[in-house]
């Protein structure tokens, strides 16, 4: 599931630190998400939706992350 944070955040082509930034959060945050030490809450994994254009599901890893 981390994995897909990775992957949805560079297929947008936004750095770790646009990233964490635009959400408001720290790069160690977001960074320990990626690296599934720990995982964020249900109201920031709707705006990493937002803001990465895809799903929840696909962020979460129930439905694969589409190539848009």
């Amino acid at each position: 599931m981390s994995e897909n944070y990775k992957a949805a955040r560079e297929r947008k082509g936004l750095t770790a630190q646009k990233a964490a930034t635009l959400l408001g959060v720290s790069i160690t945050t977001l960074s320990n998400w990626e690296t599934g030490k720990t995982s964020p809450t249900a109201p920031m994994l709707i705006e990493l939706a937002k803001l990465y254009e895809c799903t929840a599901d696909e962020l979460l890893g129930i439905v694969a992350l589409s190539s848009n």
